[in-house]
């Protein structure tokens, strides 16, 4: 359900929340060492979002790996200098960015949803 809401709202370019939920509004930061291409704000690409918050595993000596949520709440792609929105219920989510191939980054941002309230969140360059 809540893939569909965020996809119509996005659709009709709503700036407030539905009832008792929130609304994250942002873009893809482009992957790119030097900075993004003139005339490029955000990147294409798929954003997805996984309910609840990354934690760290240990994976050798002073090295961890980002272990991410598995439950995705909603999923929407999106072309070059366009938004992402989603309306969601209040609770910890974790926004990640996946890139058309041979890209293999997947930035991420966590984002904490209150009901009533739109955020603007944008995905960081992750890859410098």
């Amino acid at each position: 359900m809540a893939l569909l809401l965020a996809v119509s709202v996005s659709a009709c370019g709503a700036t407030s929340p539905p009832p008792g939920e929130g609304l994250v509004v942002g873009g893809i930061i482009p992957c790119a060492a030097l900075g993004p291409p003139a005339g490029v704000q955000y990147a294409a690409g798929t954003v997805t979002v996984l309910e609840g918050v990354v934690t760290w595993r240990t994976v050798g000596p002073g090295t961890s790996a980002a272990v991410f949520p598995r439950i995705v709440e909603a999923q929407q792609t999106v072309t070059t200098n366009a938004s992402y929105q989603f309306a969601l219920a209040p609770g910890n989510y974790v926004f990640q960015a996946h890139f058309p191939p041979p890209a293999n980054a997947i930035p991420f941002v966590s984002v904490t949803v209150r009901s009533g309230v739109t955020q603007h969140v944008d995905i960081p360059n992750m890859c410098i």
